[in-house]
C-alpha cells in the first residue's frame, strides 16, 4: 500500500491542504449560521407571541372579522362561478346570504319547539335530578364538609379575631359582561350583524379586494406568492369544511337513530344538535354528553338508563372523533393531534367557545401560510415533523 501511495503521490502530487485560515473562516461561517437561524427562530417566536397579545386585546374586533374572511373563502369559488355565467357577485351575494339565512331560520323555526320545551322544564325538573343523584351529591357533600372543617380549623389556628381582615367584596358593573363571544359588541345579534354584513361585502366585492391587493405588492415574486397562499389557505379550508358537514351529517344522523331506538323525546332535535356541537372540537362532545345525560335522567324513571344514553353518545363521538375524522382528513391534511388541542387550548383561553370552534380553520391557515413563506421556514422546520410537509429549499 505504502507503495501505491508513493505512486499516486509520484504522478499526482500531494494532496492540496487548506490554508488554516480557510478552516477557521468556514467554522465561524458554521458557528454564525447556527446563531442566525437560533435568532430567527426568537423573532418569529416574539412575533407570535405579540400577534396573540395583539388578538386577545382586541378579540372584539377581530372575532367577526375572522369568522366573515372563514365563511368567505370556501365561498368565494361558489362567487366566482356565478361571475362566469353572468351573474353580477352583488347579486350572487344576497342569493348565498338569503340561501344562508332560510337554512338557519329553517333549522331553528323546527327546532325551537321541542328546544323551548325541555328548557321550560329544566327548573321543575332539578329536584328530581338530586333525588335520583342523591349518592353521587351526598359523597360531595361529606367531601365538601370535611373541607371546610380543615379549612376553618387552619384559620382558628393562625389568625386571631383581632387579627382577622375584613371581607371586601368587589362587584361588577350591571353593564359589563365576561363573556368574550359578544363583549364589546353589544349582544349576540350585533356579533352576528357585523360578520354577515361583512361576509356580504366581501362577497360582493369579488375578486376586486384581491386584484387590489396583488396591485399593491412590489414584485412579481411576492404578487404570485400572495396568489397561492390564498389559493392554499382556501383550498384547504374548502376541503375540510366539505369533509366536516359530511362527516357531521352523518354522525347527526347516527346519534339521531340511537336516540330514537332508547326512546329519548325528540331524536330529531338530539341529531341536528350532535351535527352542530361536532364542529366544536371536543367541547361540542362533552356539552352533547351533558345534555343528553340530564334529559334521560329526567325522563327515565331509573337513573342507570341515563348512563347507558350518555354512553352510547359518548361512543358514536369517540369513534367518529378517533377513527373516522382522521380517516377522511388524513390524507389531504396531516395536522398532529398534539398541534390541534393546543390549539384549542389556546384560542379557547382567548377567545372562549368561539375560539374552540375557530381553532382548527385558524390552525390551517397557518400551517398553508408557513409552507408558502420563506420567512417562515424556522417555525415552519418545527411543524414539518408533525404537520407532514416539506419546507422549501428556496
Amino acid at each position: 500500500m505504502s507503495h501505491i501511495h508513493q505512486l499516486h503521490t509520484t504522478l499526482a502530487g500531494p494532496r492540496p491542504k487548506k490554508p488554516p485560515e480557510k478552516v477557521d473562516e468556514l467554522k465561524a461561517v458554521e458557528k454564525l449560521t447556527g446563531r442566525l437561524w437560533w435568532i430567527s427562530l426568537g423573532i418569529w417566536v416574539c412575533v407570535g407571541l405579540l400577534a396573540l397579545y395583539t388578538l386577545y386585546i382586541g378579540r372584539n374586533l377581530f372575532m367577526p372579522i375572522l369568522v366573515a374572511g372563514f365563511a368567505y373563502l370556501p365561498l368565494r369559488p361558489v362567487v366566482r362561478a356565478m361571475s362566469r355565467i353572468g351573474i353580477p357577485s352583488g347579486v350572487s351575494a344576497a342569493g348565498i346570504m338569503l340561501v344562508i339565512a332560510t337554512i338557519v331560520g329553517t333549522i331553528g323555526y323546527v327546532l325551537s319547539g321541542p328546544a323551548q320545551d325541555m328548557l321550560e322544564q329544566v327548573p321543575g325538573s332539578m329536584p328530581e335530578v338530586k333525588e335520583k343523584l342523591g349518592f353521587i351529591f351526598d359523597h360531595l357533600e361529606t367531601v365538601n364538609q370535611a373541607t371546610e372543617d380543615i379549612s376553618e380549623t387552619a384559620d382558628a389556628e393562625n389568625i386571631t379575631a383581632e387579627e382577622k381582615p375584613i371581607p371586601v367584596e368587589v362587584k361588577q358593573p350591571a353593564w359589563t359582561t365576561t363573556s368574550p363571544l359578544i363583549a364589546g359588541t353589544g349582544n349576540a345579534v350585533s356579533f352576528v350583524s357585523i360578520a354577515a354584513a361583512l361576509l356580504f361585502f366581501l362577497m360582493a366585492a369579488g375578486d376586486s379586494l384581491v386584484l387590489t391587493v396583488v396591485t399593491a405588492l412590489p414584485s412579481f415574486a411576492s404578487k404570485r406568492r400572495f396568489i397561492e397562499v390564498l389559493e392554499s389557505v382556501q383550498d384547504a379550508l374548502s376541503s375540510y369544511l366539505a369533509w366536516v358537514t359530511c362527516n357531521n351529517a352523518c354522525l347527526g344522523v347516527c346519534v339521531g337513530t340511537a336516540m330514537w331506538l332508547l326512546g329519548m323525546p325528540s331524536p330529531l332535535l338530539w341529531g341536528v344538535a350532535a351535527m352542530l356541537l361536532n364542529f366544536i372540537p371536543l367541547v361540542g362532545a362533552l356539552v352533547g354528553i351533558a345534555m343528553v345525560f340530564f334529559v334521560a335522567l329526567v325522563s327515565f324513571e331509573h337513573a342507570s338508563f341515563a348512563f347507558v344514553v350518555a354512553g352510547t353518545y359518548a361512543t358514536l363521538t369517540t369513534f367518529e372523533g378517533q377513527f373516522i375524522t382522521p380517516m377522511l382528513l388524513g390524507k389531504s391534511m396531516k395536522l398532529s393531534s398534539v398541534l390541534v388541542f393546543l390549539s384549542i387550548v389556546i384560542w379557547g383561553w382567548m377567545w372562549g367557545m368561539l375560539g374552540v370552534f375557530l381553532a382548527v380553520p385558524i390552525l390551517i391557515s397557518v400551517v398553508m401560510v408557513m409552507d408558502k413563506l420563506e420567512a417562515t421556514s424556522p417555525v415552519n422546520a418545527m411543524l414539518n415533523g408533525s404537520v407532514g410537509k416539506t419546507a422549501h429549499p428556496d
